[in-house]
């Protein structure tokens, strides 16, 4: 598991080697007799009362739409997943009253028992450190020594003066597709350098390596898409895990998800086969996709006979 970050006050570089930006709130012009007051916008959304973050949003990476937009392919060998999990509205509920009092969401532990024996599993929140473990002792146990790694609000790279502020935070995939590439290059690159290493302690070496993830094999779970706006065909957006479902205790969101993942570990790019087939919380939990479309096409086939019976009656009436 990786220790977090420390955080910096600097710009993220990845932003500033990045020439296009969706986004860009450019210093306030300044007041003359002339020309008007224009004001960026201060809320990223208003009504939560997010505020843009100081640092630009990057655009989308020119690569990432041509791959999700290839055709699904199903494979016979399930795949090994990274699947990230967002905690607070996601897996649990935190009072806003008193952030102690933490409360899993119904069907947590049989979710995690199943993700964990299929997936290679990570938790990224924009929760502070001291927050997420809270969230995770609450609910995860001895589990959390099975996590490949815990990242926090520290690890978005935010500047000093949005750490405590509320602002808008995109979990970039990248930053963890890099981070596990690092880490496999640097594990490769210290065996090279033991003179004394033997072929068997060089094979282990590279077995032990992470494997190379991407938005391929990459799946985010996130009760908000604006998280992941920056890889959206990798994003599981849920319910939001609130006061009232925390309240009813009948919540059944994460048997969906465990459904839905069922069908991501056969595929062999879970962007392409998430851009058609999004996950969907209003479908029953005894439907699924393949229900939904069977269920679409038999109304299509009833209305269709429908047409054509009224049609021939016309055709009688006319003839007559």
């Amino acid at each position: 598991m990786s220790q977090p970050q420390t955080r910096s006050s600097t710009t993220n570089p990845a932003y500033a080697a990045n020439g296009a930006w969706t986004t860009y709130r450019g210093p306030q012009p300044k007041v003359t007799d002339t020309a008007p007051i224009t004001q960026n916008p201060v809320y990223y959304n208003a009504s939560t009362k997010t505020f843009y973050p100081s640092t630009p949003i990057r655009s989308i990476t020119p690569t990432y739409t041509p791959i999700a937009l290839q055709d699904p392919i199903t494979v016979t060998k399930p795949r090994t997943l990274l699947v990230v999990l967002d905690l607070n509205g996601t897996l649990f509920y935190r009072a806003k009253n008193n952030k102690r009092n933490v409360t899993p969401r119904p069907h947590l532990h049989a979710f995690l028992d199943f993700i964990f024996e299929h997936c290679k599993v990570m938790v990224w929140s924009s929760a502070q450190p001291h927050s997420v473990d809270a969230m995770l002792n609450c609910g995860f146990g001895n589990r959390v020594s099975k996590l490949d790694r815990v990242w926090t609000r520290n690890h978005f790279r935010l500047p000093e003066h949005d750490y405590n502020k509320k602002v808008l935070t995109i979990k970039d995939l990248e930053f963890i597709w890099d981070a596990i590439k690092a880490e496999k290059t640097g594990a490769a690159a210290k065996g090279a350098s033991t003179a004394a290493a033997t072929v068997v302690d060089c094979k282990k070496a590279l077995e032990e390596q992470p494997e190379v993830f991407d938005q391929t094999n990459t799946v985010l779970i996130d009760d908000s898409f604006d998280k992941v706006q920056l890889q959206p065909y990798n994003g599981v957006q849920l319910l939001d895990f609130d006061e009232d479902l925390a309240r009813a205790g009948t919540d059944c969101e994460l048997l969906k998800v465990r459904r839905y993942l069922e069908k991501l570990i056969y595929q062999k790019n879970v962007s392409a086969y998430m851009r058609i087939h999004p996950f969907n919380s209003n479908v029953p939990l005894h439907e699924d996709d393949d229900d939904v479309a069977k269920k679409n096409n038999d109304t299509k086939n009833a209305k269709d006979v429908d047409e054509l019976a009224d049609l021939a009656s016309r055709l009688e009436k006319s003839s007559i």
